[in-house]
């Protein structure tokens, strides 16, 4: 019997050494795709998606560079990355996505810099493999913008749209009065600080004062850029009465879909200032000179001790509000960085369902209170179910991409820490602190089945 399974044996093992050696030859690499489609504009906000992917899985996530790119402004709106997941030549890949925003000031050809992408992986499961690769050199081809200055940007975006608002009405005013312009500029696509500064012009014999803007970003609820926001406030000053006309402030942008250059305006405003009420200018009979009362001390002497008195108590009040304040931040303080408060974090994360911020508030609390390599603390703390639980979430986070758009069912692993939680308290209530410099394992779960209790 032995002998007839013997070639079976055989077969497998050479198999699992054929998978092995492939794991091992399988490398990194890194792609760039350009997301925006159709003709690149200069001005025009592009996006670009950069994968990194690996064998096996991530043991560190890839470290994106913010890069510099001659004639370009670059930017990474979202810190986010997105997970991937891919199958090549057989072997399986995990990766991660960022996606930049390049916005061409010029028109002409861009090449992306090899600048390098550093990571940690298991190229052997089990086993933390440090790695790198070069970002690609991806070429942008940026067109200038018809009519525009020695192919120079101007304003290129999906849409732009402008609103104004007065705080009074321009047509009731009265000499002397000042009236306020807030002109608000949004452009779908394109950062705020790339939307030009509008001009604030007035008719002779009215003073403009031009405040700072206000630069903002509009985001959907799911936190997508959408486009940029500019507010700018002015202030006119009408001295004497008169009719007065306020310009109307265009800003012209391109329209890539289109290919047309458009015009977005705020209109013009007629003003009407009266003439100011006019003052009495009678004047009254001059009155006698009162008679000069006698110098009262004892008032005086009285009103000076009682003005003493009242500065004493308002410094004392003073720096009594102000002590109590410190000790009420510093409590506040003290409990937003307490143990309790950071597992309380974890216990939501639990609630939640949401797998990246359970691993995020249980990797603070592990550090909080020097409970490093977190798996050391489960081996002793924690049940069976617990374990098997923790490591099921690990595998799930790190090795399926899907899974991290889907809400995972963590309510006994809950369940189960709080009960760890409970029983390290009783046994190290007396105890030294660990300490909590010492870095965790990544990935502690990945590649090994819960041990019994």
């Amino acid at each position: 019997m032995n002998l007839r399974i013997l070639p079976i044996l055989l077969g497998l093992f050479t198999l699992w050494l054929s998978l092995a050696n492939f794991a091992l030859a399988a490398e990194p690499f890194a792609r760039a795709t350009l997301a925006t489609k159709g003709t690149i504009y200069a001005g025009q906000q592009v996006e670009v998606d950069v994968d990194v992917f690996v064998p096996n899985y991530f043991l560190a996530a890839p470290q994106f560079p913010l890069f510099d790119l001659p004639g370009a402004v670059v930017a990474m709106p979202d810190d986010r990355g997105m997970n991937l997941s891919e199958t090549v030549d057989g072997a399986a890949f995990s990766g991660i996505r960022k996606t930049y925003v390049i916005t061409p000031q010029a028109a002409g050809d861009y090449v992306l810099p090899p600048v390098d992408i550093p990571f940690g992986y298991a190229a052997v499961p089990g086993e933390t493999t440090q790695g790198r690769v070069k970002l690609p050199a991806l070429r942008l081809t940026v067109t200038a913008v018809p009519g525009g200055a020695d192919g120079q940007a101007g304003v290129t975006a999906a849409k732009v749209t402008i609103t104004q608002a007065f705080d009074r009405d321009p047509a009731s005013l009265r000499a002397g009065d000042a009236l306020v312009r807030t002109v608000t500029v949004h452009a779908e696509g394109l950062a705020a600080m790339m939307i030009p500064e509008p001009t604030f012009e007035a008719a002779a014999g009215v003073q403009v004062y031009v405040h700072d803007p206000v630069l903002s970003e509009d985001r959907s609820d799911r936190g997508e850029f959408r486009g940029g926001v500019r507010k700018d406030t002015a202030t006119y000053v009408f001295a004497k009465a008169g009719n007065y006309a306020i310009p109307a402030i265009t800003v012209q942008w391109f329209d890539p879909t289109v290919g047309k250059t458009k015009t977005a305006e705020a209109p013009g405003a007629k003003v009407s200032v009266a003439a100011a009420p006019a003052n009495a200018t009678a004047l009254a009979p001059p009155s006698p000179p009162p008679e000069k009362a006698p110098f009262d001390w004892q008032w005086w002497g009285a009103a000076l001790l009682a003005v003493t008195a009242l500065a004493l108590l308002i410094h004392v009040a003073a720096d009594l509000t102000g002590r109590i304040q410190a000790w009420l931040d510093e409590a506040r303080m003290r409990r937003a960085q307490s143990e309790p408060t950071a597992f309380h974090r974890v216990d939501e994360g639990c609630r939640s369902g949401d797998a990246q911020r359970f691993e995020a508030a249980i990797d603070a609390w592990s550090r909080k209170t020097g409970n490093i390599p977190l798996a050391r603390w489960l081996d002793r703390f924690a049940d069976v179910e617990t374990r098997a639980a923790f490591a099921e979430h690990q595998r799930l986070l790190y090795r399926s991409a899907q899974n991290t758009a889907q809400k995972a069912n963590l309510l006994p692993l809950r369940t189960g820490l709080r009960r760890a939680r409970r029983l390290w308290l009783e046994q190290t209530s007396d105890d030294e602190p660990a300490p909590a410099n010492e870095l965790p394992d990544l990935n502690p779960a990945l590649g090994a089945e819960p041990r019994e209790a």
